[in-house]
């Protein structure tokens, strides 16, 4: 609960009476947080945090930018900058973990199809692997339209 000068009936006189503030009345600073979090860790663990992150300080932010505008004596600006690099985290995470998601990247250029599915670790290393080769992957495994 926090004190807020009230004006009095008398000019230049206030008196301090208890105003009774809601608990998700400044999303402001929260939405701020996870915003700059949302920037700074976008390219860690393949943009998860980001997109995470990101997702949190675009709605937090959101809901306070809204409540702001709604009410002539809040102040949305941080509200608003936390939506905004919010916005910013996600996308760079989104294109981050996209692409990985997708079995898009560099892995296994200039080798054949053999060097590349040897050196692959895992399920999407082969699936790039048969993207890239696509063809001769078709013609030695017919049977095999997907990955």
């Amino acid at each position: 609960m926090s004190v807020t000068p009230r004006p009095c009936h008398h000019p230049g006189m206030t008196t301090s009476r208890p105003v009774r503030r809601s608990a998700w009345e400044g999303l402001g600073t929260p939405a701020l947080c996870a915003g700059c979090i949302a920037v700074g860790t976008c390219w860690l663990w393949g943009g998860w945090f980001g997109i995470g992150f990101g997702v949190l300080a675009l709605v937090v932010g959101s809901i306070g930018a809204k409540r702001a505008f709604d009410d002539p004596e809040r102040n949305g600006g941080a509200a608003l900058g936390g939506a905004v690099l919010g916005l910013v985290g996600l996308g760079v995470g989104a294109w981050i973990a996209v692409p990985a998601l997708l079995g898009v990247g560099t892995f296994g250029e200039g080798l054949t199809l053999d060097e590349c599915m040897t050196q692959a670790k895992g399920q999407q290393e082969q699936r790039m692997c048969a993207t890239q080769h696509l063809d001769e992957y078709r013609q030695r495994f017919p049977g095999r339209q997907n990955m």
